[in-house]
């Protein structure tokens, strides 16, 4: 799989991510009207593309040398679980106030992965 693939798909998963946790965020809050049993099955697949995003962070990271990309995809991973986890146990207030930490940790994911440059390219100065 070529270094252009990789990030691609990695691409593709954090942003599926990042919209999935903006759904889950206007269903939790109550501003979008969908049955609430559909709430914890957005979750498990929130939690299954930002899996799959850091696994292909972790691909990315073995051929560029950075670290920090896949770290964060993880750390989504991980903070999806202890969500799933919060909303089993129903602890209201800490699922919300940590499931806007996720959204904005996913957002950033997506955008995190379109800053990393695609095989081939050349960086240019930011000079005017």
């Amino acid at each position: 799989m070529s270094n252009s693939t990789v990030l691609m798909v990695l691409r593709v998963f954090a942003v599926i991510t990042g919209l999935l946790s903006v759904v889950q965020a206007l269903r939790g809050f109550g501003w979008l009207p969908i049955d609430w049993s559909w709430h914890g099955t957005l979750a498990n697949i929130t939690f299954v593309t930002a899996l799959i995003a850091a696994i292909f962070a972790w691909l990315w990271s073995r051929r560029s040398g950075d670290k920090g990309l896949f770290m964060h995809a993880a750390g989504m991973a991980v903070l999806a679980v202890i969500q799933i986890g919060l909303g089993e146990m129903e602890l209201r207030s800490v699922h919300m106030a940590v499931g806007v930490l996720f959204l904005v940790g996913a957002i950033a994911l997506a955008t995190l992965s379109f800053r990393k440059p695609v095989e081939g390219a050349t960086a240019r100065p930011l000079d005017a």
